[in-house]
């Protein structure tokens, strides 16, 4: 039993107020639309072992609709989505940075496609990627992901989850 006193009321309602306009600003930059997911993983991820799966799992949805639990279990699809699909379900994704619990399996595998790889680490075809993705976003949208992974950060201080969070941020 967890006993739940007023300093985790607090924080939590603080954590409640500091995430609501981060939520409000992914919903405003990426908007609700249906999902097309023919071809998803024909440009990038043509060896992905569940992509007709995945795909069953996204079509006709948008991303504010998709199964939550599903998108965590096989956060490792967004290695492998192409471009466009990969940009229809980043606020799903993104979303879970901001309401996932620390078991998430999302954190590490959203953190590593939006760190843009450097000169010393990451392929070429990974650089091609993540200019391809970061092409394809708006400005809201990239500002939809900063305060996210901002959000974010914070609320994982002085852990892994928040460095890579910050490279994430630097690195672009």
């Amino acid at each position: 039993m967890t006993w739940h006193g007023p300093l985790d009321v607090d924080r939590k309602d603080a954590m409640q107020t500091v995430r609501a306009p981060v939520l409000q600003q992914l919903r405003r930059a990426f908007s609700p639309t249906k999902i097309d997911a023919d071809g998803a993983f024909a440009a990038w991820g043509m060896t992905y072992s569940d992509g007709e799966a995945h795909e069953e799992q996204l079509n006709g949805k948008r991303w504010d609709e998709l199964d939550r639990a599903y998108l965590d279990r096989r956060s490792d699809a967004i290695g492998f989505l192409g471009t466009a699909h990969l940009v229809a379900v980043l606020p799903a994704y993104l979303r879970e940075l901001l309401d996932g619990g620390p078991f998430s399996q999302v954190p590490d595998m959203l953190l590593l496609t939006l760190t843009k790889p450097g000169p010393k680490f990451g392929s070429w075809l990974g650089k091609r990627r993540f200019d391809a993705m970061v092409n394809a976003l708006t400005a809201s949208q990239r500002a939809a992901v900063a305060a996210v992974l901002v959000q974010f950060a914070s609320r994982y201080p002085e852990t892994p989850h928040e460095s890579a969070a910050r490279l994430a941020l630097d690195t672009y």
